[in-house]
C-alpha cells in the first residue's frame, strides 16, 4: 500500500492567483461596459467621442486651423463649425477615424468590444456580433493599431529595463506541425552526435571530429518568411506593478546590429538593462549604465531581482495573440500587431472605462491614416516596417483599382 501511494499520480499545479487576476475581479476594473454604450444616442456618442478626444465638448482646436475657441455647434449635422477659418468639423475629422460611415454609436461598441478583450478580437466575431462588412471592421481595427503604433510606440524609457526577442512567422508552424509531440511511450532519446568523443580512422590514424552542432549554420537553414519581434520593458520602481512601459520592433534576426539600434531608439543612457545570456547583447555595457544577464540554460533569474521575465510574459501574450487569436497574420503587418500586444500589457490594469478613453484618446491624435484611407480601392501599405529598414513587401489583398463584379 505505501508503494502504490508513493508512485501515485499527481495533480497537475495550478497557478497561483497573481496581482492581475485580483484586478480583474475586482469592482473597479468594470466602470463601463455595453450596456452604458448601448443608452447613447447618436448625439451623446458623438459628444462622448470629443470628450475622450479634446478632453471637453464645448472647447477644442479646429482640425483645420488649429484655432481653440468654443466654436459654432449644429446639433442637426451632429458637427462643429470654426470661429477663426469657418470650415465644419466633426469628432473624428482629422484622425484616423475621419471620412467613417458607420454611425459613431456602433463605432464605440466595436472598439470597446476590441479594446476590453485580453488578448484581442478577430475580426470575423466583431462582424458576426455587430452586422457589418468584414472589410470595414478589418480596416478600423487596423486604423487602430496604426495609430498604437505611431502614438503608442514612442518615446524613451528610463529605469530598469527587460529586453528580449521572439521567433514569429515561419518557425514553430513549420517544426511541429503534423509531427507528435513526444508521449508517455516515447523512446529515450540518444545522445546527441556532436556531444560524443572523436573516432580515430584506424587506415590512417586521422582523428575525425564529431558532426556540426545542431545550432551550426543556423542562419542558412532558417526559413525566408521567419521574423524577430523585439520588445523592451520597463520595470515599475513598486513592488508588484510589473511592466510599466512596453515598445516593440520587429527584425530579420537578434542580431548585435539590430538590439543596440533598438536599444538606443527606445532606452536612455542612464537605465541598466536586463537580458539573456545572448551574444548579441554583450555591448550594452558600453553604451548604458549597467547590464545585467540571465543564463536561461540554468536558471530564471538571479538574486538581486536579475531577470527579463516580464519580456517573456509579453511573449507568451503575442504568441497567443498570433497563434491562437489572430491567424494567418502577414510579416507585412507583423509590428502593427506587436503594437497591439505591447498595448494591451501596459493597459491590463486599467478599468474598461479607462482603457476605452486611452485607446481614443491615443489613436485620435495620430492625424490622417497614412495606411489604410483607401484600403478598399488597393491604396495598401507597400513596406514591412523593420529595425533594418522598411523593406518592400508582398501585396496579400486587393489590387489596386480593384472593383467588384456585377452581379450575372
Amino acid at each position: 500500500m505505501a508503494t502504490a501511494a508513493r508512485y501515485s499520480p499527481k495533480l497537475f499545479p495550478l497557478r497561483q492567483r497573481t496581482g492581475t487576476a485580483a484586478h480583474h475581479l475586482s469592482k473597479r476594473a468594470v466602470d463601463f461596459g455595453q450596456e452604458d454604450l448601448t443608452a447613447l444616442s447618436e448625439k451623446e456618442a458623438v459628444l462622448l467621442l470629443a470628450k475622450l478626444r479634446w478632453g471637453s465638448d464645448e472647447e477644442m482646436p479646429c482640425p483645420h486651423c488649429g484655432t481653440m475657441d468654443s466654436h459654432y455647434w449644429t446639433a442637426k449635422e451632429l458637427r462643429w463649425k470654426c470661429k477663426g477659418c469657418g470650415k465644419r468639423f466633426s469628432a473624428t475629422s482629422g484622425s484616423v477615424l475621419a471620412d467613417h460611415k458607420l454611425p459613431v454609436a456602433k463605432i464605440l461598441k466595436m472598439v470597446y468590444s476590441w479594446a476590453t478583450s485580453s488578448s484581442g478580437t478577430p475580426s470575423l466575431e466583431l462582424r458576426r456580433e455587430w452586422k457589418v462588412s468584414y472589410r470595414a471592421v478589418f480596416t478600423l481595427m487596423h486604423k487602430l493599431r496604426e495609430g498604437l503604433l505611431r502614438a503608442h510606440n514612442v518615446g524613451f524609457l528610463c529605469g530598469v529595463q527587460e529586453l528580449d526577442g521572439m521567433d514569429a512567422n515561419g518557425r514553430r508552424y513549420r517544426e511541429k506541425r503534423n509531427k507528435p509531440q513526444g508521449g508517455g511511450g516515447a523512446p529515450k532519446p540518444a545522445m546527441p552526435a556532436h556531444l560524443l568523443k572523436p573516432k580515430v580512422d584506424a587506415q590512417t590514424g586521422e582523428i575525425l571530429g564529431p558532426p556540426k552542432p545542431p545550432k551550426w549554420d543556423k542562419k542558412s537553414r532558417q526559413p525566408a518568411d521567419r521574423r524577430i519581434v523585439l520588445v523592451v520593458r520597463q520595470r515599475s520602481v513598486s513592488k508588484g506593478r510589473g511592466g510599466v512601459g512596453t515598445r516593440i520592433a520587429v527584425a530579420f534576426g537578434e542580431t548585435a546590429q539590430t538590439v543596440m539600434t533598438l536599444a538606443k531608439r527606445f532606452i536612455s543612457a542612464e537605465s541598466t538593462i536586463m537580458s539573456d545570456e545572448d551574444s548579441s547583447y554583450h555591448e550594452f555595457s558600453k553604451h548604458f549604465a549597467k547590464h545585467e544577464s540571465v543564463p536561461h540554460s540554468k536558471t530564471f533569474s538571479l538574486p538581486g531581482g536579475i531577470s527579463n521575465n516580464l519580456a517573456e510574459s509579453f511573449n507568451a501574450r503575442i504568441r497567443r495573440l498570433l497563434e491562437g487569436v489572430y491567424l494567418n497574420v502577414s510579416n507585412k503587418y507583423l509590428a502593427d500587431y506587436a503594437a497591439e500586444a505591447a498595448w494591451r500589457e501596459d493597459v491590463r490594469k486599467l478599468s474598461t472605462g479607462k482603457r476605452l478613453a486611452h485607446l481614443l484618446g491615443t489613436v485620435l491624435w495620430t492625424g490622417l491614416s497614412n495606411w489604410w484611407r483607401g484600403y478598399a480601392h488597393g491604396e495598401h501599405r507597400e513596406e514591412e516596417l523593420l529595425v533594418e529598414g522598411n523593406t518592400p513587401a508582398k501585396p496579400r489583398g486587393r489590387k489596386k483599382g480593384w472593383k467588384a463584379k456585377p452581379p450575372k
